[in-house]
């Protein structure tokens, strides 16, 4: 239950930060920070599209790391338990002659 909770919060904390991450350089807050008002001289590189973009996109990876754990729930739950990975072995092939289709 214990690393069930734990997977499901980290989860929602890499939701969260994508989501902060992709909005937060595009908001007003960004534009008008302590930062920018106590140092005129990091407006020029806070203010940056580049990095604005560079910032929302360590975001959308964000997202995609707690899509992807929310996909893969119960692996990485098992993985995490040490129990261990059974392969799915696919069906044998039968060997096809020249001129036939699968």
């Amino acid at each position: 239950m214990t690393l069930r909770l734990l997977l499901l919060t980290f989860i929602l904390f890499c939701l969260e930060l994508g989501v902060f991450l992709v909005l937060l350089p595009w908001s007003a807050l960004w534009e008008r920070n302590y930062f920018l008002f106590r140092y005129p001289a990091l407006a020029p590189y806070l203010l940056n599209n580049v990095l604005r973009g560079v910032i929302s996109g360590l975001g959308l990876v964000d997202i995609g790391l707690a899509c992807w754990y929310a996909a893969h729930f119960g692996a990485v739950l098992a993985q995490w338990r040490g129990e261990p990975s059974v392969p799915v072995e696919s069906p044998p092939r039968e060997s096809l002659s020249r001129g036939q289709t699968a």
